[in-house]
């Protein structure tokens, strides 16, 4: 997640900016329409809800777009609504805690484990009650199970977003897909690190470099005698750390880098314009990730269409549509695999052995001492800079 080059900011985003920019972009004007109460589900009568607005907060940049072209244009088509979209990162809980009672700046919000730690801290989402979601049933188990019991009727899973290894087999040869390939003395001076998202390459360096488990890395305490995670972090020698995905893809596509973490959001079109020297993946052994999922927002005006719109998400149609024009997993056991996702797990053992979720339960353990980790990682990067 690397198209925002400050992650800690908060912008100022009112509902009525958003609809005013989706009237700007669509030409027509975007008035904010009440919810009629009592009225048949949209499945049973598509006129139900013509016209009214929705607004949706997804990851922004390159997501948005997909998600735009695959899940909101054709919902628009199907239904007649008018929901348009605003991109964020992290600042969504903020967002929503500074709106005024009932008046929300979305709808329906995407919510990773961080977010959904942050937003049910201080009750900011609101449940869907199972019944409204019948697609459910189709979602791979792993996505319920990795959720805690009490954050489970808050919205529905569409997915994931994970960390990959990308590497140019043009300029250092046919290296294994593996995260343990980022310690190959052959690569000092070769690889690309990202230095803002810290967190996953430093579950990277606990996980595949000190071959701890996940827990481990949530147990780290700051100012200890023996630090494994960063020791290993410090044995890497990358060519940059780079801060944004524009960033990793001038280093990657001038040839400055040849290896490099990068993000499944930016994978896929970074793959294409490099060519076939150009290898991804998720590894055997496993990434680290986090989920992609759906709520309602606390305070919305529009429940019914948004109980809908997180239903559309869950459809085969839909995720078949998202997963076309992406490197991204979907939550749905039955989606048709594209031609450019050769290692896509295909089954819920798959994810259960090849997906590191940093859980909500992780987080509430990382959250006290991040900002003594998060100073630890500038140390390393200072280190690893130098050498």
């Amino acid at each position: 997640m690397t198209d925002n080059p400050d992650k800690t900011q908060t912008r100022k985003l009112t509902r009525r900016a958003v609809l005013a920019a989706g009237a700007a972009a669509s030409g027509a004007a975007m008035l904010p329409m009440p919810a009629l109460i009592g009225r048949a589900q949209a499945a049973g009568a598509k006129d139900a809800f013509k016209g009214e607005d929705l607004v949706v907060c997804t990851w922004s940049g390159v997501y948005e777009d997909a998600f735009k072209k695959a899940v909101v244009h054709p919902f628009n088509e199907q239904y007649g609504t008018r929901v348009a979209t605003v991109g964020g990162w992290d600042q969504m809980a903020a967002q929503m805690k500074a709106a005024p009672p009932g008046q929300p700046p979305f709808d329906v919000t995407i919510i990773d484990e961080y977010t959904t730690v942050a937003a049910l801290t201080d009750n900011l989402l609101a449940k869907t009650a199972r019944s409204k979601v019948p697609n459910i049933e189709y979602v791979q188990p792993w996505y319920i199970e990795t959720r805690p019991e009490y954050a489970r009727d808050y919205g529905v899973p569409l997915g994931l977003g994970f960390l990959l290894p990308l590497i140019n087999t043009g300029l250092v040869g046919e290296k294994p897909l593996s995260w343990t390939t980022l310690w190959d003395k052959e690569l000092d001076g070769k690889l690309a690190l990202d230095a803002g998202a810290f967190i996953w390459i430093v579950a990277v360096a606990a996980i595949w470099g000190a071959k701890l488990n996940i827990e481990q890395l949530y147990d780290w305490k700051p100012g200890q005698k023996s630090d494994p995670i960063f020791e290993k972090l410090e044995e890497l020698r990358p060519a940059k750390w780079y801060r944004d995905g524009a960033e990793l893809s001038f280093l990657m596509m001038q040839e400055q880098a040849a290896v490099a973490e990068i993000y499944s959001l930016d994978a896929l079109g970074l793959v294409q314009n490099g060519g076939p020297d150009f290898k991804t993946g998720i590894p055997d052994d496993g990434t680290v990730a986090y989920t992609d999922w759906y709520s309602k927002v606390k305070g919305t005006q529009h429940s019914e269409l948004s109980d809908t719109f997180l239903n559309y998400l869950l459809e085969k149609e839909t995720q078949d549509r998202l997963l076309a024009i992406t490197l991204t997993v979907l939550s749905r056991r039955d989606v048709t695999v594209p031609p450019h996702w050769p290692n896509y797990p295909k089954t819920n053992e798959d994810l259960v052995k090849r997906v590191k979720l940093i859980s909500m339960e992780g987080w509430e353990k990382l959250l006290p001492n991040f900002d003594a980790l998060d100073a630890r990682f500038k140390e390393a990067v200072l280190k690893t800079s130098r050498n």
